[in-house]
């Protein structure tokens, strides 16, 4: 069983050691090319731009947005003196944008058929639409994720329609009111009030998972990744042996997590369930709803006015070695990080460490998540099972086995 996705990025291969009904077990493999970055020496910058995206597919975005940060870094652009921050906010914006697609995706179209229903075929559309205008009101001249790229002022309103038209698919396809106003749901009380008072897929698996009684499922002690600092990541990335690091990282020799569930630790309705029931099911479908909820405030908190714009601190950008960039880009499904090395404007070394390394580390939150299950039924399992990995979420396909003592 799995989504397995056959592409260049992979997949993984998650095995359950099952014994008296319960996983005592977990083997969690990857087939993740990790080697592919090495592709794009020897090629120039604009070249690298140009193929890094459609190469990495899932999050093609915030690919394009590391990648281009990092290069603009090791080329010594922008200027903090000169250039405004406009650009990296609307580049953010449209990060944000890719993250309500993929958040929808999992809402509408695999919620539904992780509990045997049809899913809801239209929101991702019209939200893929929206996506294409809201970069064409930021860059009408196109390529956002150039060197030098810079956004047009917001004002003829073409934006802010944009982010209305994305609140009512949020309204009638997810939430039956505004997104803002389900923000304002304080305890799991609420929460469960409104999963029985609406009938959207959302709606739907927050209330089956309560009334399976899965709401604790997967709870974990692995804690959130803190605060990366660029000293740090340019240390471990110019080892020799920085491919075990991108393979399987650890701090201290501990495992962490980054995902949109420790991205909305801080809500307070996240913070209400992880109080009532711990890290597990329901709190992390949660904190995906709050992050979704929030991306239309976000998008209008993107200062776009030139007006607005404040020159960067030269004093707080790290220091790299000439010829290095390291961008780091909240992505869907959790931290990504890139880093480049240029020689004469030439792709001497580029590194990438994804989400999917933290959160499906061999003992990582996923493994110690999956330890512990419990059925009636293998298919009772396989569900549960499914449920957890959809909820910390790879960025690749998947196949789930299950061995029997």
């Amino acid at each position: 069983m799995g989504n397995a996705v056959g592409n260049i990025e992979g997949r993984l291969d998650i095995g359950l050691q099952l014994s008296e009904g319960i996983v005592t077990g977990v083997d969690i493999r990857s087939s993740r090319p990790l080697q592919t970055p090495k592709i794009f020496i020897g090629k120039r910058v604009q070249e690298l731009l140009q193929t890094l995206p459609l190469l990495y597919s899932v999050c093609g975005t915030a690919q394009a947005h590391a990648a281009v940060t990092a290069c603009e870094q090791a080329l010594g652009l922008p200027d903090p003196e000169s250039t405004p921050e406009s650009t990296q906010a609307a580049r953010e914006a449209l990060v944000w944008l890719e993250t309500a697609k993929e958040h929808l995706w999992r809402v509408l179209l695999e919620w539904p058929g992780l509990f045997g229903l049809p899913p809801a075929t239209t929101g991702v559309g019209e939200v893929m639409q929206l996506i294409q205008r809201f970069r064409v009101a930021l860059f009408p001249q196109g390529r956002p994720f150039m060197p030098g790229a810079q956004p047009v002022a917001a004002g003829d309103g073409t934006a802010e329609t944009v982010i209305e038209e994305f609140e009512r698919v949020l309204r009638e396809q997810v939430f039956g009111l505004p997104p803002a106003q389900w923000l304002e749901l304080e305890d799991v009380a609420g929460l469960l009030r409104w999963a029985e008072d609406n009938a959207s897929p959302a709606a739907r698996m927050l209330q089956r998972v309560h009334d399976n009684g899965w709401s604790r499922l997967g709870c974990s002690p692995v804690g959130a990744l803190p605060r990366l600092e660029t000293p740090f990541l340019l240390e471990q990335l110019q080892r020799d042996d920085a491919q075990r690091f991108i393979a399987a990282p650890q701090l201290a020799g501990e495992c962490h997590e980054t995902t949109p569930f420790t991205r909305a630790l801080g809500h307070p309705l996240v913070a209400a369930v992880v109080a009532a029931d711990g890290s597990g099911l329901l709190a992390r479908l949660t904190a995906r709803l709050v992050e979704l909820a929030g991306i239309p405030g976000r998008l209008r908190a993107v200062g776009l006015s030139q007006d607005d714009v404040t020159d960067a601190d030269p004093a707080r950008e790290p220091v790299l070695p000439a010829g290095n960039g390291i961008a780091q880009v909240e992505a869907a499904r959790g931290l990504l990080v890139h880093r480049v090395v240029l020689q004469e404007e030439r792709v001497a070394r580029y590194q990438i460490l994804a989400p999917t390394e933290w959160n499906f580390h061999p003992t990582g939150v996923l493994a110690e998540g999956l330890k512990g299950l419990r059925a009636d039924s293998m298919d009772g399992l396989r569900q549960q099972a499914a449920l957890l990995i959809n909820a910390i979420d790879p960025c690749v396909g998947y196949e789930l086995r299950i061995e029997q003592d």
